[in-house]
């Protein structure tokens, strides 16, 4: 008991907010507080003002992006979506060594969270469960996107 109580009087308030908004993101839906909170450590928060450049087309794609305020346009492929407060974008990177195929530009002054590849496979490589329930998130992710039915 004495124990817990401690954890709990010690986690930064900083990695407490990460933690409660970590909870907001789909990607990381179900997962425990413990499990936020490994995440929320290896997370890189960056902040864009408006009309900067997060990334452009065929440049190295290695990282997972949240969007913890404001807002970003990706275009590319003929297709251009703002992305807001909540979501994620970048999530393929996580996974598989490539390019991007499109650009992604501050819409308006935005903070985002930036969870690096190699990170991330480190976190993976240490606590598989994290990892799959994440996978399992995004392919129910996926399958809403791409307005699949479930066979």
């Amino acid at each position: 008991m004495l124990k817990k109580l401690f954890k709990f009087i010690f986690i930064d308030k900083s990695l407490k907010d990460d933690v409660e908004f970590l909870k907001k993101v789909a990607l990381f839906s179900g997962l425990s507080d413990k499990a936020l909170r490994k995440i929320a450590l290896i997370l890189f928060k960056k902040t864009y003002i408006a009309g900067e450049r997060i990334y452009k087309e065929k440049q190295e794609a290695e990282v997972l992006y949240l969007v913890k305020e404001g807002q970003v346009k990706i275009s590319g492929l003929g297709n251009e979506k703002i992305i807001g407060q909540g979501s994620f974008f970048g999530e393929i990177s996580l996974f598989k060594d490539r390019k991007h195929d499109s650009s992604a530009i501050a819409a308006q002054n935005c903070e985002l969270y930036l969870v690096y590849r190699v990170k991330f496979d480190d976190m993976v490589e240490d606590d598989a469960k994290i990892g799959l329930k994440i996978m399992k998130n995004l392919s129910a992710i996926f399958s809403v996107r791409l307005k699949c039915v479930e066979v």
